[in-house]
């Protein structure tokens, strides 16, 4: 039919297909509502607006068919996009459309063999060119409720986004409107949370792209805000999760840094959570892979803060030990953590160390010479533990500050024994 006029028997079978058109409607309404479930609740699809749509629908495809009229796919495509707005499955939609003209072709049928056997095989005849026709409808349904969805789902990311970044920053702090937030993203106000920071690289965006539907594919919800350079979420860990599998999920899709706050027990904590994530991220060595977690402690509180400060801080208590060679810097360290450990103890750290006590004294000795003075201070020895613990939690912080070619020369440079 499509491209020559059509056949007299076809138009004049589609006129006594017309003739019967409102009862066809109500019959066609009937069997949509009782063969496809979603159809059967009206208040998804309101009885007027199905008769309506369908009527729209059948009566285009008769003008084609009977007038010779250019073929009209505007009420399949508005058709689409309202259902897509309404969220019906297009499956479902398919299959009401497909309903519809099978309705249509058994009532020319029905026509035709009335008419007797000439008619019958006209039809017959016809039967490809007629169902080339609904091919053309379904297309356009589909083409224009895909193009909805995209638009929908575009505008839905966006909103999403938006609210995590209200939490991310600080603006959805007080917690009626963390509440009403975490409504809207479908995360329980309460429970266990982590803001996990994905950096991304052309090779790292196609596994950021879908940690989202892995973590849901496991049951665990998340919720995302996409930036230039990395991807910022707040994953929600279920009662049946447990933190180790999260972070196994991250680790073997992490294509590049990834760090991970300490858990948290409530939206409006979320923006403190960010701070040890990005932290997390930003400490780590560029261009390494992996995840990095920060624990919440006072002293990782503090360092958070002001990360350069921080490296001055322990470059001007740590420089003289930091500029050692790699062996005896990890010598020196690990000794001194567990002196800390052992309260001071040379005896109980030496266990720790499987070495002889009076090597811990004598490296002990030679750690506070590079310090450039005694332990026995307490103000010296608080502030050697939280340069010790800020490295502890920051690895990256031993690395020289910038604008500090000076650092490691306090009163440690005129020692340069190696350690025992």
């Amino acid at each position: 039919m499509h491209g020559r006029k059509p056949h007299p028997v076809i138009v004049e079978l589609a006129a006594t297909v017309r003739r019967g058109l409102e009862e066809m409607i109500d019959e066609l309404v009937e069997l949509t509502k009782a063969q496809i479930d979603l159809y059967k609740d009206d208040s998804v699809v309101p009885r007027p607006m199905l008769r309506a749509n369908l009527y729209r629908n059948i009566e285009r495809m008769l003008d084609h068919v009977q007038y010779d009229l250019p073929v009209d796919v505007s009420p399949a495509q508005r058709t689409g996009r309202e259902r897509a707005a309404m969220g019906v499955p297009l499956p479902e939609l398919l299959r009401a459309y497909t309903l519809g003209f099978s309705l249509l072709w058994s009532r020319l049928v029905d026509a035709a063999r009335a008419a007797g056997d000439t008619a019958t095989q006209v039809v017959i005849d016809s039967a490809a060119d007629l169902w080339l026709l609904n091919l053309e409808y379904a297309t356009a349904l589909t083409e224009a409720y895909r193009d909805q969805m995209a638009v929908l789902m575009v505008a839905e990311d966006r909103r999403r986004s938006a609210l995590v970044a209200t939490l991310l920053n600080g603006n959805g702090g007080d917690q009626q409107t963390a509440w009403e937030i975490s409504q809207t993203l479908g995360l329980p106000f309460e429970g266990a949370f982590l803001v996990v920071v994905t950096e991304t690289t052309p090779i790292a965006d196609s596994s950021n792209a879908h940690l989202e539907d892995i973590l849901r594919r496991r049951g665990t919800a998340s919720a995302w805000r996409s930036q230039p350079d990395r991807e910022i979420g707040i994953i929600h860990r279920g009662s049946g999760q447990s933190l180790t599998e999260i972070l196994e999920v991250l680790t073997t899709t992490a294509a590049a840094r990834v760090g991970v706050s300490p858990e948290f027990e409530r939206l409006d904590m979320t923006s403190r959570a960010a701070r040890f994530a990005r932290t997390a991220l930003e400490t780590m060595p560029a261009g390494t892979v992996g995840v990095n977690q920060i624990s919440d402690t006072p002293i990782s509180t503090l360092v958070i803060g002001n990360l350069d400060s921080a490296r001055q801080f322990v470059w001007r208590i740590l420089g003289g030990v930091l500029t050692l060679p790699d062996d005896e810097r990890s010598t020196y360290l690990a000794t001194a953590s567990a002196w800390l450990d052992a309260d001071g103890s040379a005896a109980q750290a030496a266990s720790l160390l499987y070495c002889h006590e009076n090597t811990v004294r004598y490296r002990m000795r030679r750690l506070e010479e590079r310090l450039g003075g005694s332990l026995s201070s307490p103000a010296r020895l608080a502030e050697f533990v939280a340069a010790l613990q800020a490295i502890d939690a920051f690895p990256d912080l031993a690395s020289r500050p910038a604008d500090d070619p000076a650092a490691g020369r306090t009163g440690a440079s005129r020692t340069s024994g190696k350690a025992d």
